[in-house]
């Protein structure tokens, strides 16, 4: 979907979809009862500060409840990509290969299921050496990394039994759709033990551990990631918006220095196979198919977000500028405005257990964007004390004060 920040990275930000009902009860405020921020800087005291803010995610490019709101008074997908991200062209790419790289069994090892049925079968696994086995029908097949290479098992009473050593990477082929159970569950986006898609799977080895690599081609990705970044009841216009800055943004992912493209998580964008697939946004797939939004010929890295806040934050490049943002303003987000109070405690930690003991002051020292308030905050300054009672400032960036608190955004300042 994509996060920038000392501790968190996403192009794509918080999914809409995940997102709505944890902003419904995350400390948020609506329009008419939230104060506006009108201070860089507070002092801190007994109970903390209060901090406000506007908008859901970094800000840059869509914005997931705007694109809703201009697909409401008329504008078409394109139309809607163009305002998010001006400049930029529509442009046929045609429908690549994309290889996913599945983080909940990173190191660790998974079964095929049958996909219906009652058996596995069909499966080729071809080797890094050439060789080629194709797996007699089993209840399932068990695949764990051993030294370098992986093991292909079958249960044999109640215990795995080695049937095949293949030579690493081993690539599994053969049936349209696999189903792996995994061996740990996967704890973002949807989660869940199991992925079920069209496409091949790689177990391979990268820093001396197991990793596994679903490949598809491009469209057949987005299947499993539309409904995960955005609710498939939005308008049909917002969905066709999404997509195609979801597949632009895995198509500017596409890279041979490396073993994958793309992660499965909110690192890059939400994808959980065939689980998330909705009527509604394939739809919207098959009606933007091979587009992509270039600037200059190349394709451009198309950030989203949930919610801006009504003012977009600039990325740095053309297409990704620091403006106003009514269709956002108009969305009626539950995040267009929040208020969160934070305690004493949850400042000093933001400094680690090694750090500042006590904050007896907050102060914004940078903005950038524009919009509200002098835009989004870039860094702050924490005062208090150390250990010995030496009085003591602290210089963060504003992502690690937004991830360290748990906030919104860092469209944010404090209330005089």
């Amino acid at each position: 979907m994509a996060r920038t920040a000392t501790m968190l990275r996403r192009s794509a930000l918080l999914p809409a979809a995940a997102l709505v009902a944890a902003m419904v009860g995350g400390g948020l405020a609506s329009p008419a009862q939230a104060a506006a921020p009108t201070a860089n800087a507070t002092a801190v005291s007994t109970t903390g500060v209060t901090v406000y803010g506007a908008g859901f995610g970094h800000g840059r490019g869509l914005s997931q409840y705007g694109a809703k709101a201009a697909a409401k008074k008329g504008l078409t997908g394109a139309k809607i990509a163009g305002f998010y991200y001006p400049g930029a062209a529509l442009t046929s790419k045609g429908n690549p290969a994309l290889r996913i790289r599945l983080s909940a069994i990173d190191g660790g090892n998974f079964t095929f299921s049958p996909v219906t049925g009652t058996t596995v079968s069909g499966i080729v696994a071809t080797a890094a050496t050439g060789k080629k086995v194709t797996l007699p029908a089993q209840p399932g097949w068990h695949v764990a990394r051993s030294g370098a290479n992986y093991v292909v098992q079958k249960k044999v009473g109640n215990r795995w039994t080695t049937a095949y050593t293949l030579a690493a990477p081993v690539t599994f082929s053969g049936p349209k759709t696999l189903k792996l159970t995994y061996n740990k569950a996967k704890t973002d986006c949807r989660g869940g033990g199991t992925v079920t898609f069209d496409g091949s799977l790689t177990a391979t080895t990268s820093d001396n551990a197991p990793r596994y690599v679903a490949k598809m081609p491009i469209d057949t990705y987005l299947r499993g990631v539309v409904a995960s970044e955005m609710p498939s009841s939005w308008p049909a216009a917002a969905l066709q918006a999404q997509t195609l800055a979801a597949r632009t943004y895995a198509t500017a992912k596409i890279s041979a220095s490396r073993y994958y493209d793309v992660i499965d998580t909110q690192q890059n964008q939400c994808w959980d196979g065939a689980v998330s697939e909705t009527a509604a946004t394939n739809a919207a797939i098959t009606a933007t198919a091979g587009k992509v939004l270039t600037v200059g010929g190349k394709v451009i890295s198309a950030e989203f977000s949930s919610d801006s806040g009504g003012f977009t934050a600039t990325g740095g490049v053309s297409y990704l500028p620091t403006k106003a943002d009514p269709y956002s303003l108009a969305s009626g987000s539950p995040a267009i405005n929040w208020v969160k109070v934070v305690t004493p405690a949850q400042l000093a930690a933001i400094d680690g257990p090694a750090g500042l003991l006590k904050v007896t002051a907050v102060k914004v020292t940078k903005r950038s964007s524009g919009g509200r308030w002098g835009g989004r905050a870039d860094s702050f300054d924490l005062t208090g004390t150390v250990a010995g009672g030496k009085t003591t400032t602290v210089s963060i960036t504003g992502t690690t004060f937004r991830v360290k608190l748990g906030l919104k955004s860092t469209y944010l300042g404090f209330r005089k």
